[in-house]
């Protein structure tokens, strides 16, 4: 999302020996004047499998090779001066395969500072709109002969993620 200026937020929560649950929200909210925007905000869960056991004392948890399933909803207006101008919302649902790995050292000590590198595939389906700005770019007009649905099938994720997990000590006393 990064490449794309995307700004996203991801809380990640293991929930059962060897699986996790994520949740994204994806919200890149810019425009410059009234030529130029790309505002997306997009949200949706993930369960993730991870091979590699965790040891019971929680080192190594969401680290190494993992499987999941993910489904995702968004809204987006895009507009590039006059070739691309269109409005619309999606959902997504499909696979992701990936790997983390812990990457840096803070204080002399090991850190549990990550970076995940994942890809996603799946099944995409949008409604749109196509839209005309006005000579001064401060009004749009519907184009009502240019709206409809596409469906995509194919990648619909790529991700490196720098990781810095917090933790919350559960255990009752």
């Amino acid at each position: 999302y990064d490449a794309a200026t995307a700004f996203n937020f991801e809380v990640e929560v293991p929930v059962a020996d060897r699986y996790s649950v994520l949740v994204e929200n994806v919200f890149p909210w810019w425009e410059t004047g009234y030529r130029y925007c790309f505002q997306v905000w997009g949200t949706g869960p993930e369960l993730r499998y991870w091979f590699r056991p965790w040891n019971p004392s929680g080192d190594g948890k969401l680290a190494g090779l993992f499987a999941g399933v993910y489904a995702m909803t968004a809204r987006y207006d895009l507009q590039f001066d006059t070739k691309i101008d269109y409005q619309g919302e999606f959902w997504s649902a499909g696979v992701t395969f990936g790997w983390s790995k812990r990457i840096c050292r803070l204080f002399g000590k090991p850190s549990n500072t990550r970076l995940e590198l994942s890809l996603s595939a799946g099944y995409l389906q949008t409604d749109f709109r196509h839209y005309l700005p006005t000579d001064s770019y401060d009004m749009l007009i519907r184009d009502k002969y240019n709206t409809g649905v596409v469906s995509y099938v194919g990648p619909t994720k790529a991700k490196i993620s720098f990781v810095l997990p917090f933790y919350i000590n559960t255990r009752k006393k």
